[in-house]
């Protein structure tokens, strides 16, 4: 079995890993926050950044909910190859660039600023330092205006512990399998995912290291980067997230931002 980068194999079944997840929904809700935070939701000339992209589920999403122009980027080129795939027909409207979203800021051809730069589905706990931290949100808000947005989510300790069944399965397609396998160590709070994957032209294994960073660790790197919380939520909801939320939603806007901060009183959704 050969081991190879994260995401290169992987590519050929990302699809299927990830079919349990709602796109439409999570699109919907990702909308709904940006409707509810910016100053700028009813502009024709709206223009994305996903960061993280992978094959492009969520950018199709993305597309089929909102008219903006969507810059999709991923560190894999495995992955942007499918994703261009996806997109050969949308090229007006989609483009992919490679970035490491980590350190690879300085060389990144796309400028801003951006009205919004999303980086979802745990992207951020691949992050492994809070130099790391500290360089990606500086690289992001370089790339942000006064009434710019950047959501992002997190994966905490609590979710690595209380959903460990759910981090592990094995699936077929077109003659390609696949087997996930997860721990995680508490005391360095490191989650490991080992996928084998293996496809007619052989056997392949991917490690996947991130950290499950907790929410108040999240929130000193932000601080120490001046960028402006507008909201945290727990979860797919509209409550304030707290220290056991498994999940955590952050709404930013850069220092000065003028965006609308958002009551924690609202309802549920």
């Amino acid at each position: 079995m050969k081991s190879v980068n994260a995401y290169s194999a992987l590519a050929l079944v990302y699809d299927m890993v990830m079919d349990h997840v709602d796109y439409d929904g999570w699109a919907d809700y990702i909308l709904h926050l940006y409707d509810e935070h910016s100053t700028k939701v009813d502009a024709p000339e709206v223009h994305f950044l996903e960061l993280g992209c992978g094959t492009g589920l969520f950018t199709a999403e993305l597309l089929i909910q909102t008219s903006a122009t969507i810059s999709a980027a991923d560190s894999s080129l495995s992955m942007l190859e499918w994703a261009g795939r996806r997109f050969k027909d949308d090229s007006n409207r989609v483009s992919l660039y490679q970035l490491d979203f980590e350190s690879g800021w300085d060389e990144f051809e796309l400028k801003g600023p951006i009205d919004v730069i999303l980086l979802l589905y745990d992207c951020v706990n691949y992050v492994q330092s809070e130099e790391g931290l500290n360089r990606l949100l500086s690289g992001v808000k370089s790339r942000m205006g006064p009434e710019s947005i950047f959501i992002f989510d997190q994966s905490t300790p609590s979710n690595s512990i209380n959903n460990a069944e759910y981090f592990e399965d094995e699936g077929e397609q077109d003659g390609v399998t696949y087997t996930r396998k997860s721990s995680f160590d508490l005391e360095s709070r490191v989650h490991t995912t080992q996928f084998e994957i293996e496809t007619p032209e052989g056997r392949f294994q991917e490690s996947h290291i991130q950290r499950a960073w907790t929410r108040p660790e999240i929130q000193s790197a932000l601080d120490r980067a001046e960028m402006t919380v507008l909201a945290s939520y727990d979860g797919f909801s509209l409550d304030e997230a707290h220290d056991e939320s498994e999940r955590i939603h952050w709404v930013i806007g850069p220092v000065g931002n003028s965006a609308k901060p958002l009551a924690s009183s609202h309802k549920k959704g």
